[in-house]
């Protein structure tokens, strides 16, 4: 399928990203989005196979078969991939996943921008088709911190995965995720700045307030109106552990109140 436009989505952890990219594959007008730049996942790994791209340096093929044989995936990060095959994959991707109405999806978390695309010497402009910018945050950023803790120590990053192991309470994982949460939120901000970017900004606090309107925003966004918004395929996975963590970091670090909307009875 022929590619005449790109709908990029950036985000960071924790946002809300999933559930809104979940309900546009639905649509099958918004190309497929996922993390196709995130090659530490079962998704990568399914379509390296099927396309045949990114191929590993063949002086990287003695560690892959190791890293292989115990169980881990055979690339370590980006450098076992030469830039010529990264740059093979972005383009098959975009073939395979663009869908009827020419429009080819992409969810990016800042530090798969940058190390996967940015630093390798490309941006979104590789595909040559005009690019709509979507941009998803959360309002309430120590809820974001909180969950991104939870789901890193139980390797459940969506409600179809499987919890591994229980969650602890960690204020100082907390402390460094909301750090995290401002350096790439502030990333993201430089960067468009920088190239006269002007994405259409949404929350997670507006998509599971009004879904239907924020994906009819979206879908608006980049020109494809539609009649009915269908279902996610996710579900939201926060409980009252999030909020007993979160009343739990406040009373330790109540400097923190203001990245919070929970005092203001909208949570």
């Amino acid at each position: 399928m022929e590619t005449r436009s790109l709908l990029a989505i950036a985000s960071v952890e924790r946002t809300g990203s999933t559930l809104l990219c979940s309900i546009l594959r639905g649509t099958n007008l918004a190309g497929t989005p996922i993390e196709y730049l995130n090659i530490q996942t079962k998704n990568f790994e399914r379509i390296r196979s099927e396309c045949g791209q990114p191929r590993i340096k063949l002086t990287h093929h003695p560690i892959a078969r190791v890293r292989k044989l115990t169980g881990r995936y055979p690339w370590r990060d980006i450098s076992y991939f030469s830039s010529s095959s990264w740059r093979r994959y972005l383009s098959a991707i975009a073939q395979q996943y663009t869908t009827n109405n020419g429009v080819f999806g992409v969810k990016m978390h800042w530090n798969q921008y940058k190390r996967h695309m940015l630093d390798m010497g490309v941006d979104a402009g590789f595909w040559n088709v005009p690019v709509k910018w979507v941009r998803i945050t959360r309002e309430d950023e120590l809820r974001q911190a909180i969950s991104f803790v939870r789901a890193a120590q139980t390797e459940s990053w969506n409600s179809n995965m499987a919890t591994k192991a229980d969650p602890v309470y960690d204020a100082s994982a907390i402390a460094a995720a909301l750090d995290r949460i401002s350096d790439e939120n502030s990333d993201w901000d430089v960067y468009f700045a920088q190239n006269n970017i002007t994405p259409l900004h949404i929350t997670y606090e507006q998509l599971t307030r009004d879904m239907d309107a924020t994906i009819r925003r979206v879908m608006s966004f980049i020109e494809t109106p539609i009649d009915v918004v269908p279902e996610p395929q996710t579900k939201k996975q926060g409980d009252s552990i999030n909020k007993e963590w979160a009343e739990r970091f406040l009373a330790q670090y109540p400097e923190h109140a203001e990245r919070t909307r929970m005092w203001q009875g909208l949570h």
